[in-house]
């Protein structure tokens, strides 16, 4: 388990390498806005539908409406696409977990504990819940499994559930997918993240609502 040490210290590499960036460049390939004001400048970055500005050049991660800590976790996914990110565009073609180039097998195991078993422990036995959360959250419907919904971690890089509710014979299953290009704008390891913080913020709502 990486130590709150090891989360600062992955902050402070990603934020070396964007301060040797240009906001302004980064602007297209990542598709985020770019401001200026106050003496500052960086990027207005949507993740999960809400707004995080990255500020240069101390590189800093805030809320776009408020003084909130934001999350070293959510942090370091936000610069690691920044970083990563290179303007290629949707393809429109899904992939599930496995078939995510350079290690998706070998990071499916914390990929299954991360994301994939707490999405099902959740919702799988409840499928009306995980609607109601999953529109609450800004998911679109995508008419695959029983239910689905599609989210936008970031604007190039999708991540949509997918459900099929449980009988008498066998118990629910899930899955997670990307769009084909994912690996062009994060590692194999932030896409494992990034799926568990997708299943993480749906069950926060959940609980509220049981």
């Amino acid at each position: 388990m990486p130590r709150i040490d090891d989360y600062k210290a992955a902050i402070a590499l990603a934020a070396a390498e964007l301060q040797q960036i240009n906001p302004k460049h980064l602007e297209n390939r990542s598709k985020c806005a770019y401001f200026q004001e106050d003496g500052r400048e960086g990027l207005l970055v949507p993740y999960f539908g809400q707004g995080r500005r990255v500020g240069w050049p101390e590189i800093t991660v805030t809320p776009a409406d408020g003084d909130a800590q934001i999350p070293l976790t959510e942090q370091i996914l936000i610069l690691h696409y920044l970083n990563r990110c290179t303007g290629e565009p949707l393809s429109g073609h899904s992939i599930d977990f496995r078939e995510v180039p350079d290690g998706g097998g070998f990071y499916w195991s914390a990929f299954v504990s991360r994301a994939k078993k707490p999405l099902l422990e959740t919702f799988g036995n409840d499928l009306e819940l995980y609607l109601k959360v999953a529109a609450s959250l800004g998911g679109e419907p995508q008419g695959l499994g029983d239910v689905s919904a599609r989210f936008m971690a970031f604007p190039l890089v999708p991540v949509t559930h997918v459900l099929w509710g449980g009988d008498e014979e066998f118990p629910p299953e899930g899955n997670i997918l990307f769009d084909a290009t994912i690996s062009q704008h994060l590692s194999t390891e932030d896409i494992a993240a990034l799926a568990g913080a997708s299943v993480y913020r749906l069950m926060a709502l959940a609980f509220k609502k049981k």
